[in-house]
């Protein structure tokens, strides 16, 4: 007799929204390719262990797969922020060039990040790997 057969479904995201900026398919070609140093790929890690819910940022360059992990205490705009400033701190000028991210609200703060770093970030396409 119930419309949903007791079944019930939880929304994807309940943190809001923001307006995202350029497209992966804005993003130059010679990043696909993986020739040239500096194109990271950006995500978070969230641990679904215990009450604290421990998370990570996560950096990886393209062409040398080099891997970057910065502990955060939440998953807020401001956190992952501070958590690219001490990833940046720790490689020269110039290392970062471009930036691929997935539409989660921690990178909200993206506008801030192209300038104070210098670098372009990009947004994959939603519900894509």
């Amino acid at each position: 007799m119930l419309r949903h057969k007791g079944k019930r479904q939880k929304p994807a995201e309940t943190r809001g929204k923001f307006a995202v900026g350029k497209t992966i398919s804005q993003r130059p070609k010679e990043v696909r390719s993986r020739e040239t140093f500096g194109h990271w790929e950006l995500d978070t890690v969230v641990s679904g262990r215990g009450k604290s819910k421990g998370c990570l940022a996560t950096f990886i360059e393209r062409k040398t797969r080099l891997y970057t992990a910065i502990p955060m205490p939440d998953r807020t705009a401001l956190s992952m922020e501070i958590a690219f400033g001490e990833a940046a701190s720790q490689y020269p000028a110039g290392a970062f060039q471009t930036a691929t991210a997935d539409r989660g609200k921690e990178f909200a703060c993206y506008a801030s990040l192209e300038a104070a770093h210098g670098l372009q970030v990009y947004f994959a396409d939603p519900y894509s790997s």
